[in-house]
């Protein structure tokens, strides 16, 4: 899975794609950070797809590279909310820690995963300046589309965001992601609130 993962960076390197913009969130145990490789999305802009190549670490040691294909398209309901809705997938790898349990030691799986996902965001504010959206994103890969040690991945994850100013976009958010493994069942990699920022250039 990681020599996927750098194939697919290799590929869009070789296809002249540059990046245009970086997304970093941090808890008070986990880090996430993510190159985005074409422009953001905001309401304003219409629809198109949007790909991301990032890392995950947390402090019980968890170390997961991830890239994220992502098909977004805005639309208006009869009442004039407006809102988005997307599909795609998200390839990860890397190692996940097993806390120790019992006189079961600490130890480390390899885990990959290519999973099918979705997001959803309802614009609630429609400010010119400093609109306000609430997105919600989830993604599952089952037995058959895991890899090395895995056996199953998910996870959702929810933001309200906020565009500070067109070229930087602030937000809270909550993710839970979890592997089952051969051995294990259920290992939390996150589960906890987060702040960020997106900035695009």
């Amino acid at each position: 899975m990681k020599k996927v993962l750098a194939g697919l960076c290799l590929l869009f390197s070789s296809m002249g794609v540059s990046a245009s913009g970086l997304d970093f969130a941090l808890s008070n145990e986990t880090a996430n950070l993510s190159v985005l490789l074409n422009p953001a999305y905001q309401f304003n802009q219409g629809g198109g797809s949007e790909l991301a190549l990032g890392g995950f670490v947390s402090e019980q040691g968890d170390k997961l590279a991830h890239a994220t294909l992502m098909a977004r398209g805005f639309r208006q309901s009869a009442s004039g909310a407006q809102y988005s809705m997307g599909a795609g997938m998200k390839a990860v790898a890397g190692d996940i820690a097993i806390p120790s349990v019992g006189d079961v030691e600490e130890t480390d799986e390899s885990v990959g995963a290519v999973a099918l996902g979705f997001q959803f965001g309802l614009l609630l504010a429609s400010s010119r300046y400093n609109p306000i959206e609430l997105a919600f994103e989830g993604y599952l890969a089952p037995s058959i589309t895991s890899f090395s040690d895995a056996e199953r991945y998910a996870e959702i994850g929810a933001r309200l965001q906020i565009d500070v100013i067109p070229q930087a976009r602030a937000y809270i958010g909550y993710r839970r992601m979890q592997f089952d493994t051969n051995d294990y069942n259920d290992v939390q990699i996150d589960r906890s609130v987060h702040l960020g920022i997106k900035l695009t250039f």
